[in-house]
């Protein structure tokens, strides 16, 4: 209507149907305007837009600002359609789009206060606030009188507003291995590794179908879920911000929901245990377990203390100590026959890479293009579309194989495209070229990277940044068509 009014074409519509307006990340729509006219490629001079909140409700409102001015610097006008003001640069307009911006942003506050309140009142009366059920459990879908209509199964959620969700004790199988790994650790007091090792030694699946973990032990021994109760609000992550542990006075309870899979008594005590290891670990603590295994396996190394039982980790020696060779010198012990300059390098290596996000991300924006860093998954996603994976290669000589380059994938990696950063082979912290490689080239976790022309890997080398720059472009020109 408004376009018709104004003698208006619609030659495009961008939308962002089902997506938070806290944040921009995800915003495909959003992200394909701005880069559109940004870049030049936009073959319209207005932007209808239907009023100031659907730029976002940004927590800080000056971003929504920015995008407005971005399109305008472009020579593209923004209107808004149900405001009742015109978007013409006057004094008026101005403050009423700051005031307009204010209130987005305080009615996704207002709300986020109301549903918290909310999600706490129904959390109190035992019912379950989304997230997997946890080993041993499973989720159980009731309806408003209290009659169950059977068990969700892993990605199902419920359709019905006035549908619940409780958690109720799930396979017995299951159920017997939670309350024996209760058992090994409270009677036999094992530890957590070692329960780990048993476990996945004995090739039992935990309910995600892998290998178990340290985390996945403590996460067991620690969830009140196997005595009857239902905890919430441990930890909260409030409108897209980084997530914090809220003290236990917050926290939400309700007790004597179904018949415990664990002695209750069984349960306090190894909350007692895991309390006393965390308390014990000092410093002065881990060293002398590292004296007393050095003085039984005569050296050391990280598979010697995964193999010890009752043995801290390697990572919590090296989170402690800086590196696990700081560690290992402060009890005596030199390792002469390995190198543990990985661990010395990581920091810089780390800085390296974030030198070469930045350096690569200007040159993309640079050609018009939007380039955003995510640095907890070590990713950029350029023109919202395409994704592409940060990796260092270092050099490795082993024993009976030929230098090469490691690079390691994660198990499950969240980009299509992998850039592996070769580093030098003296100090492993110079980049010396560039291997844009498509995930599919990676099935194995790790794979050697060679100085040879010979390799397959050889066709996805890029000597230079430039060259880097040109591929990415190339990819991106051929998604956009």
């Amino acid at each position: 209507m408004y376009a018709a009014q104004h003698d208006l074409v619609i030659v495009r519509t961008y939308a962002d149907e089902g997506r938070s307006g806290l944040r921009i990340d995800r915003r495909e729509g959003l992200i394909e305007l701005i880069d559109d006219v940004r870049s030049g490629r936009a073959d319209f001079d207005h932007i209808l837009v239907y009023d100031v909140s659907r730029w976002g409700r940004f927590q800080d409102i000056d971003e929504s600002a920015y995008h407005e001015f971005t399109c305008r610097q472009a020579g593209v006008k923004v209107c808004y359609c149900a405001e009742e003001f015109d978007n013409d640069g006057s004094v008026i307009a101005s403050i009423v789009k700051n005031l307009k911006r204010v209130m987005a942003a305080e009615y996704s506050r207002e709300l986020s206060v109301k549903v918290h309140a909310g999600a706490c009142r129904v959390a109190s009366l035992g019912f379950k606030q989304g997230g997997p059920a946890g080993y041993g459990l499973e989720r159980e879908l009731i309806n408003e009188s209290g009659c169950s209509k059977g068990i969700l199964l892993k990605g199902q959620r419920k359709h019905l507003q006035t549908d619940r969700v409780v958690i109720r004790p799930g396979a017995e199988n299951e159920q017997r291995i939670v309350a024996r790994i209760f058992r090994e650790f409270v009677v036999h007091r094992r530890s957590q590794g070692s329960i780990v090792r048993w476990l996945n030694n004995e090739k039992v699946p935990n309910h995600r179908a892998k290998a178990w973990s340290y985390a996945m032990i403590r996460q067991v021994l620690s969830n009140e879920a196997y005595i009857g109760n239902s905890v919430y609000n441990r930890s909260s992550c409030r409108l897209k911000q980084a997530r914090k542990q809220n003290p236990p006075e917050l926290w939400i309870r309700a007790t004597g929901l179904f018949e415990p899979v664990v002695d209750k008594s069984i349960f306090v005590k190894a909350q007692k245990l895991l309390e006393e290891k965390q308390g014990r670990w000092s410093n002065e603590w881990l060293l002398k377990k590292l004296r007393e295994t050095l003085s039984v396996n005569g050296k050391l190394s990280a598979s010697i203390l995964a193999a010890t039982e009752n043995m801290p980790s390697a990572a919590l020696y090296a989170y402690r100590f800086g590196t696990l060779r700081e560690a290992f010198r402060r009890v005596g012990y030199v390792d002469c026959e390995r190198s543990y300059d990985y661990a010395d390098a990581r920091k810089q290596s780390e800085a390296e890479l974030l030198r070469q996000v930045e350096n690569l991300i200007t040159h993309i924006r640079a050609c018009g293009v939007t380039a955003v860093f995510d640095p907890q998954t070590a990713v950029i996603t350029v023109a919202g579309k395409l994704a592409i994976s940060m990796r260092m290669a270092r050099h490795y000589v082993g024993q009976c194989h030929a230098p090469c380059w490691l690079l390691h994938r994660r198990t499950i990696e969240p980009a299509e495209l992998i850039l592996a950063l070769r580093l030098d082979k003296e100090t492993n912290r110079e980049v010396i070229d560039y291997f844009l490689l498509p995930l599919h080239e990676m099935a194995k976790n790790v794979i050697s990277l060679t100085a040879t022309s010979r390799s397959r890997f050889a066709v996805y080398r890029c000597p230079t940044t430039d060259n880097v720059l040109q591929a990415i472009m190339e990819k991106v020109a051929a998604l956009l068509t």
